[in-house]
């Protein structure tokens, strides 16, 4: 067979990289949209929703996805990454729509828990398809540009709610979303091509697939149950702060006496932060590896929680700050990510992925919790603050443990596939 020109390869690699960030774009828009449809959800007549009830029907997103990244995960790795990329985007795809027919609550509920299943799924069939189209040392930037598709698709459902919401209410933003998520599914059913790892495996072994459910017990398997379980914790400890501020900063600045405006502004400083800076901090993963990287911006992250909490006079200092967060705490979780990906074989490179991530879904459930729980507590919104900044600095503190195994291991390398896609 002719090998492919080095430059034909690396289009292809790209290729794969844009279209999976497009991917992850609608579901950024997809999973952020519901924030800024809040207030009309509680108008909406005949609902009778209050600011709790619809609070809950949001956070069943979240549970979709934890369900849909770990189950989706070993199942990817069995039939194959772009089947089950693109049945997963069709999945919230129709669900999305779904959502926008609700004519009660607990249907909007149920179909945004549908949502979130192929939500979660799609993420980690995503990284491992990027990862296996590109060259090893370029995992954290590929991952990086992936990832940017969810805080781009967030601020373009902030900014079209800003111009659609008022006249023509919540449904057309949930189809808004359903048409933009149609259209980027029927380019990757046309464009995207199977994983070149995972086409060179089932060409290279003869043996049947395992299932499901052994190829997700192996990740606790050949000494790999630690770091299964760290990765866990690092994902879990960084999306219980990342979704905890997310849902609170405002509440919590604002009972400090900010004079500040919306909730829009602190929003975009985050996502601008989440876009702009994790750009900038992968090149640092680039020259000192990803594990590094992620620790140091989980501890840049506790330092900025703790700015906020101390009450910054300026607002300037408070935006500034509020940026520096969303861009560590985004790269951070980017980070590990991609570092979960170079950690394991292509055979459960999908369940890692979608084990790290779906564990990490469940401290996005716990954190609006924790928040209303130590305010209702009478503790002082500070307390909210040391809550999450302690949770980043157990991310990472366990990153650094990582980074100080990783020095002794390395990354997985597969010889056969990095010499089929030279």
């Amino acid at each position: 067979m002719t090998e492919p020109r080095p430059g034909a390869a690396a289009a292809g690699s790209w290729q794969v990289v844009v279209l999976g960030a497009l991917i992850v774009v609608a579901e950024g828009y997809d999973l952020i949209v519901y924030g800024a449809l809040l207030p009309k959800l509680v108008a909406e007549p005949g609902w009778h929703l209050t600011s709790t009830s619809a609070g809950s029907i949001g956070s069943l997103v979240y549970l979709g996805m934890l369900v849909g990244a770990l189950a989706g995960g070993p199942v990817c790795d069995r039939v194959g990454r772009r089947n089950f990329v693109n049945a997963s985007v069709a999945w919230f795809t129709l669900w999305t729509a779904a959502s926008a027919l609700a004519q009660a609550p607990w249907q909007l509920g149920g179909a945004r828990l549908l949502t979130g299943v192929g939500m979660g799924a799609v993420i980690p069939a995503a990284v491992a398809l990027v990862k296996e189209y590109s060259p090893g040392r370029r995992t954290g930037l590929v991952v990086t540009i992936l990832m940017a598709g969810i805080p781009l698709g967030g601020t373009a459902a902030s900014l079209l709610g800003i111009g659609l919401l008022g006249t023509h209410g919540w449904r057309l933003m949930f189809l808004v979303g359903a048409a933009i998520s149609l259209l980027i599914l029927v380019l990757s059913l046309v464009r995207l091509p199977e994983s070149a790892g995972f086409g060179t495996r089932q060409d290279t072994v003869a043996a049947p697939r395992p299932s499901a459910v052994t190829t997700f017990a192996a990740l606790f398997r050949e000494r790999r149950a630690l770091l299964t379980v760290l990765f866990a914790v690092a994902t879990f400890a960084n999306m219980l702060t990342w979704y905890g501020l997310n849902t609170w900063l405002t509440t919590l600045m604002r009972e400090l006496h900010y004079p500040l405006g919306s909730a829009l502004t602190f929003s975009l400083c985050l996502n601008a932060g989440a876009i702009a800076g994790s750009l900038v901090l992968v090149l640092a993963a680039h020259r000192w590896g990803l594990r590094v990287v992620a620790a140091v911006c989980g501890a840049l992250t506790a330092a900025g929680i703790l700015v906020c909490a101390a009450g910054p006079q300026q607002t300037g200092t408070l935006l500034a700050t509020i940026t520096v967060i969303g861009a560590s705490t985004q790269t951070a979780l980017t980070l590990i990510l991609a570092s979960v990906a170079d950690s394991y074989p292509t055979r459960m490179r999908a369940s890692a992925v979608g084990w790290a991530n779906g564990t990490g879904r469940a401290g996005a459930v716990l954190a609006p919790a924790l928040g209303g729980a130590i305010l209702a507590a009478g503790l002082a919104p500070r307390g909210v603050f040391f809550a999450f900044a302690a949770s980043a600095l157990v991310a990472a503190l366990v990153m650094a443990m990582l980074a100080a195994q990783g020095r002794r291991t390395g990354p997985v390398v597969e010889p056969a596939l990095a010499e089929a896609r030279s």
